[in-house]
């Protein structure tokens, strides 16, 4: 179990490992609510906020403060960019890339979405199912960092030519 105190610090609890009985008289903890596009963040956090307060023990008094909400992205993925990083994909990891949806919550992006509508966004990672992104004991495999960076190098390449392409330049 995992958990982010209330200064922000990670901080994990043992599998198996046995607390003293003690109990502390307050707790706190910050949450991060990821949502998938097309749920609004105040229902969202509002619908948190109403479980944790029913969820509570008895005699625990719960108190929420949402602190920041940003709207969920969703990325268009049709586009030559996207194609151009898919066949760079390919080339770099020796076969086709898997697309997966991953939380939404990256406000930057959907402001990027709403002032540049008609550029691609893409948004890559790191990360094979191993590394654990964002948990206790994260590690990204040098061979993982390798067939991005070769696969990042290809993209721009490959998008490079296909813009001068269709600009004629």
């Amino acid at each position: 179990m995992g958990a982010s105190g209330g200064d922000g610090a990670r901080h994990r609890l043992p599998a198996g490992r046995r607390l003293h009985g003690g109990a502390r008289p307050r707790a706190r903890a910050r949450l991060n609510l990821r949502i998938p596009p097309g749920v609004d963040p105040y229902h969202a956090a509002c619908a948190l906020s109403e479980h944790l307060m029913a969820a509570a023990p008895w005699g625990v008094d719960v108190s929420v403060e949402v602190e920041a909400m940003g709207e969920p992205f969703r990325a268009a993925t049709g586009g030559p960019a996207h194609q151009a990083m898919g066949e760079a994909m390919r080339t770099a990891y020796g076969r086709p890339a898997s697309r997966l949806g991953q939380g939404g919550s990256i406000p930057l992006c959907t402001v990027f979405a709403e002032t540049y509508p008609d550029a691609e966004i893409l948004l890559i990672g790191v990360e094979e199912p191993q590394a654990r992104i964002h948990a206790p004991n994260e590690s990204v495999a040098p061979q993982e960092i390798a067939d991005m960076a070769l696969a990042e190098a290809l993209f721009l390449r490959g998008y490079g030519a296909l813009r001068k392409e269709r600009t004629g330049g």
